[in-house]
């Protein structure tokens, strides 16, 4: 049984284009986007990954697995968020950094190139994987 502690606390997002969920999984926490991130989701997804690195800290994660597979569309002010979350878990001390993999879609083809730039940015800590 998992005392409240160990539970992950974090926010799901939710409007008429975007929904943004999280889960723990062992000892990695899975995030979901599922939707369109416009340009009004810079903010909610802004807030959510702030509030996810927190998570993952306070859990000791030691992988984030960003779940892009019912992403139609991201803009790139909201790619900019994840530049910062990444850059952030990627300049933090060696015992705070955890991995962190993205599941792509494969039929999207602006996931294939927006995602291979993300794990540009940190490649020891950053993957991206599709479904088999």
């Amino acid at each position: 049984m998992t005392s409240g502690e160990d539970r992950l606390k974090l926010r799901p997002y939710t409007d008429h284009e975007l929904t943004l969920t999280g889960e723990r999984v062992g000892t990695a926490i899975r995030i979901a986007l599922t939707g369109n991130a416009d340009i009004h989701a810079i903010a909610p997804i802004t807030v959510f990954l702030e509030q996810l690195h927190v998570e993952s800290l306070r859990l000791g994660a030691t992988e984030v697995l960003v779940d892009f597979q019912q992403l139609e569309f991201m803009n790139s002010s909201c790619l900019k968020s994840f530049v910062t979350w990444i850059s952030g878990v990627s300049e933090a001390a060696p015992e705070q950094q955890y991995k962190i993999q993205f599941i792509s879609n494969p039929e999207l083809r602006w996931q294939r190139r927006s995602l291979h730039a993300l794990s540009c940015f940190a490649a020891d800590l950053v993957t991206v994987s599709t479904p088999l």
